[in-house]
């Protein structure tokens, strides 16, 4: 998954991960702006799965790893 893709994922989307034997379900988004447009865009900075695993947007690894489910 690209960091844009990354940064469109919401609360009920579904990833996978090779690390994880099952399709995970995001719980939750920690959301940033970009002051740079008017008015300031919401992007998702960081997630949690329903594991209670916790991935940010800087693990770029991880991040390339991840595949939208739905």
């Amino acid at each position: 998954m690209t960091r844009n893709e990354f940064k469109k994922l919401q609360v009920g989307d579904q990833v996978s991960h090779p690390a994880f034997n099952e399709t995970l379900t995001i719980v939750q988004v920690e959301t940033s702006y970009d002051y740079t447009t008017n008015p300031p865009t919401p992007w998702t900075d960081a997630i949690t799965v329903h594991t209670r695993d916790r991935l940010k947007i800087g693990d770029t690894r991880d991040v390339a790893l991840l595949e939208k489910v739905s």
